[in-house]
C-alpha cells in the first residue's frame, strides 16, 4: 500500500517532534540536521521521508528545514529563535512549546507500545544525549572528518579545517573524545582525502 503525501508529511513532522522532545533542552538547527543524519544512516524507516545533500554546512535536508520553519500539521509545537548577527553556523535554536512537550509525551507513550519503534526511540535519545554535548564547530569537525564527501560545497569546511587543532583540543579537554579520536581529527592526511 502506497504512502500518501499527507501521511509522509505527518510522519516527518512526528519524527522531528520525537527528536526535539528527546531532551528537554534547546537544539540548534545544525544539531538537528546532523543528528537526524546519523539516525538516517542507521534507521531505514527514516530514509523514506528525508533526503540529504552536500551543502554549505555539511549534510543538509530541505525537508527538515521546511518542517521546522513551516509545519503543516503540528503547528505551534516548537519555535525557532534566530541567534545573534554573525552566527552563520547554528541556524538558530529550536525549543518545544508547552503544547509541543505535551504532544511529545503523548506520542512517545503511544509509540513505546510498538516493539518495532522502541529501537528508534532509544536511538533518538542516545544521539541527542551524545551529540548535543558538542558545540557547532566541534560537531562539524566530527562530521567533516567522518563523512569527507560532505565537505564538498561547504563554506565552513576550510575554516573548520584551519581551526581543527583548537577545536579538537576543546573536545579533548571536555572529555568528549579520546586521544585516538583526537589524533584522527587533527591528522593532515585525513583531510587531504
Amino acid at each position: 500500500m502506497a504512502v500518501t503525501a499527507v501521511e509522509e508529511t505527518k510522519a516527518l513532522e512526528r519524527f522531528i517532534l520525537l527528536v526535539l522532545g528527546a531532551a528537554s533542552r534547546r537544539i540548534s538547527l545544525l544539531h538537528l540536521e546532523k543528528e537526524v543524519f546519523l539516525l538516517w544512516n542507521f534507521h531505514p524507516y527514516i530514509r523514506k521521508y528525508i533526503q540529504f545533500v552536500r551543502h554549505y554546512r555539511g549534510p543538509y535536508s530541505s525537508e527538515i528545514c521546511e518542517t521546522i520553519e513551516h509545519p503543516f500539521y503540528l503547528t505551534g509545537l516548537w519555535q525557532i529563535t534566530h541567534r545573534r548577527r554573525g552566527d552563520g553556523i547554528s541556524g538558530g535554536d529550536i525549543t518545544l512549546t508547552s503544547d509541543g512537550r505535551n504532544e511529545y509525551e503523548r506520542l512517545y507513550a503511544v509509540l513505546l507500545q510498538h516493539s518495532q519503534m522502541r529501537d528508534l526511540l532509544t536511538g533518538i535519545r542516545i544521539v541527542r544525549d551524545v551529540y548535543d554535548e558538542f558545540d557547532e564547530e566541534e560537531l562539524l569537525l566530527l562530521f567533516y572528518n567522518t563523512y569527507p564527501d560532505y565537505r564538498e560545497y561547504s563554506e565552513v569546511a576550510i575554516p573548520i579545517y584551519q581551526k581543527r587543532q583548537e577545536i579538537a583540543d576543546r573536545m579533548l579537554k571536555k572529555n568528549l573524545i579520546d586521544i585516538d579520536r583526537y589524533n584522527d581529527l587533527v591528522l593532515e592526511e585525513v583531510w587531504s582525502q
